[in-house]
């Protein structure tokens, strides 16, 4: 590593990521509730800002030379807590069954939505749980640096009260978003690596600004499975506690977060 992970290190990147979304969104006029409505508010919305915002992190990440912590997890977990990744793609399916599959939407507003929501979780997954969350470790036992990410990731959901989305909802976006934040956190342990938390989140978001408001209007299949998301929480929250306890008696920090001696 060229720089010594510290939680500072992290402050400064979300205060950067953030920074660039928000400065995005001021000069094309972002409305914040009609980001998902067409190709073009896709396209201005979400690619073009997350894409600046993701180059800076990766950009970010080289030069501090944290690819391979960010990316890599040595920590694990207990193997039937894939139940709880597995529950969060669940209500995408039933989003998707919910009458509005993707023969209703046009290509090229598919192909944005993808790269768009594939831009978001590479960006904010390295931003909370890859490279911030390396910097996090660096000064933090774990259950702090896991309490600190989750706070980062929900707090990251602020900036949209600025843009039109209204203010509960925004506290409500705020909260869920931080019980998210020990879904993939609990991915990232179980999975070893941050990629998968990248997919998954990519996934959530996809389903949820494309075919959400179908399932809305659906029944049975759709509104069932749109419910285990919560089921996941209630399960992420038990594995964090399960794995943080399990984690008392051993190395807080993974080996690859220290720097080279």
């Amino acid at each position: 590593m060229r720089v010594e992970p510290r939680p500072l290190v992290t402050v400064g990147l979300a205060v950067g990521y953030v920074g660039i979304v928000a400065t995005t969104w001021a000069v094309v006029g972002l409305d914040y509730d009609s980001v998902g409505d067409s190709t073009s508010t896709v396209l201005r919305g979400i690619v073009l800002p997350v894409a600046i915002a993701s180059a800076f992190t990766a950009a970010v990440t080289s030069y501090l030379g944290w690819w391979g912590p960010a990316i890599r997890e040595e920590l694990g977990a207990p193997r039937w807590l894939w139940v709880v990744p597995v529950l969060m793609v669940l209500p995408g399916l039933g989003s998707l069954l919910g009458g509005s599959g993707p023969a209703d939407r046009a290509p090229g507003y598919l192909l944005a939505l993808g790269a768009g929501t594939l831009l978001v979780g590479f960006g904010e997954e390295m931003l909370t749980r890859g490279t911030g969350l390396v910097g996090l470790r660096g000064g933090f036992r774990e259950p702090m640096a896991w309490f600190a990410s989750c706070l980062l990731f929900g707090l990251v959901h602020a900036l949209n009260v600025f843009f039109g989305q209204s203010l509960g909802s925004t506290v409500q976006q705020i909260a869920l978003a931080f019980v998210a934040g020990s879904v993939f956190y609990l991915t990232r342990r179980l999975a070893g690596t941050l990629v998968v938390c990248m997919v998954l989140h990519a996934w959530i978001d996809f389903t949820t600004l494309g075919f959400s408001d179908a399932a809305r209007d659906a029944e049975s299949t759709s509104t069932v499975l749109g419910l285990t998301q919560y089921l996941a929480f209630v399960l992420a929250i038990v594995g964090v506690v399960i794995v943080l306890r399990r984690g008392s008696g051993e190395r807080e920090r993974t080996p690859a977060a220290q720097p080279a001696g």
